[in-house]
């Protein structure tokens, strides 16, 4: 059975203030409003962008989801989770400080901003599932008990995953600190030992401390919680992964934790992709990058592998061709849409409403 996507161009560079009216459009054709209970709290889950980063979706177009859930009598909150990597998010002290500083504050957004899985990531609940790798996930605690769900994904490239969308901010960033570190637990890296400078960035970055440097990179496996970042900031390129395994592994985790958030708010979530500012690398990265083809759009649905394959669709149409695997060619992107669709998370068909 096929899922209706909603979908509304934009022009390159549009305003934020107009990307949040245009996606208002698409919740109001597609009746989410109906979704919510009156009284009852929702989550608008989104990243707030590291410090350094500009790609995150910016604080009017979450006001405007607040608006549009306190007019239907919901309770607007709007959340992310803490990372595994250090840095301005891995609690919630400088996470929030770090939120306030882009807009993210109550003034900002019109509502509160919560970090849902509490001060060092561990308010979580355990909720029960029949996966092939887990018969129970982790699940951050305030999105768990959120009446309802909107998530506003900035669609990118990932390092691990290849497509960094909606699967990804919800199976990733729903999990609590223990089920992130789960879905990235066996990506283990690789030093080229011939190809090392010894300059040690990559020990100094490392989130896990597991890079120790003498005459070249050292990674303690039993440290290591398989993040990539070793990878992303070498600038030798001595550092790889065996993606082919690992990557299959992580997608589907990251589809077992979606499904589990999925299964505790059966009809009451809703997703919208913007295809905007587009990278190769997640916002994770605390660095500006280019923007390498014009924007596309907005994508909003309750099927969240529908709203993922319209997403990539539309992408190759505009694009003329799959920029995803264009920027990270040695990582499949596809199996999180084909294990999504085989466990029931959602259907890859879909029928397309474009709403001017």
């Amino acid at each position: 059975m096929s899922s209706k996507v909603y979908f509304t161009r934009v022009a390159n560079r549009e305003p934020d203030e107009a990307l949040a009216e245009k996606a208002a459009k698409l919740y109001a054709k597609a009746g989410f409003a109906a979704q919510l209970a009156s009284g009852r709290p929702v989550a608008i889950k989104q990243h707030f962008g590291e410090k350094g980063t500009e790609g995150y979706l910016k604080p009017p177009i979450a006001r405007r989801f607040a608006e549009l859930i306190r007019k239907a009598g919901g309770k607007p909150f709007v959340t992310d989770t803490n990372t595994l990597y250090r840095g301005e998010r891995s609690n919630a002290v400088d996470h929030l400080n770090l939120c306030a500083s882009h807009g993210f504050t109550h003034e900002g957004v019109g509502c509160p901003v919560i970090i849902a899985d509490g001060l060092m990531g561990s308010s979580q609940v355990w909720v029960t599932i029949d996966g092939k790798h887990y018969q129970r996930v982790p699940i951050a605690a305030d999105a768990f008990h959120a009446h309802a769900i909107v998530v506003l994904t900035h669609v990118k490239g990932h390092l691990a995953a290849g497509l960094g969308g909606a699967i990804k901010n919800v199976g990733m960033g729903c999990a609590s600190r223990a089920g992130k570190l789960d879905q990235h637990h066996g990506d283990v890296p690789i030093v080229d030992a011939e190809t090392c400078s010894a300059c040690a960035r990559c020990a100094e970055l490392c989130p896990g401390e597991a890079i120790t440097v003498g005459k070249t990179a050292v990674i303690d496996k039993e440290k290591c919680i398989g993040c990539g970042e070793c990878l992303a900031i070498c600038p030798v390129g001595a550092v790889e992964f065996e993606w082919g395994e690992t990557s299959r592994n992580l997608q589907e985790k990251m589809v077992e934790h979606a499904l589990a958030v999925q299964r505790t708010h059966e009809h009451r979530m809703c997703y919208f992709n913007f295809m905007t500012h587009m990278t190769k690398e997640c916002d994770c990265m605390g660095i500006q990058q280019e923007v390498l083809f014009e924007d596309v759009g907005i994508v909003a649905g309750d099927d969240i592998v529908a709203v993922e394959q319209a997403t990539v669709d539309l992408i190759l149409k505009k694009v003329g061709k799959d920029v995803f695997r264009e920027f990270h060619p040695g990582i499949d992107y596809t199996p999180q849409l084909e294990y999504g669709e085989a466990v029931g998370l959602g259907s890859r068909k879909y029928e397309l409403v474009e709403i001017a």
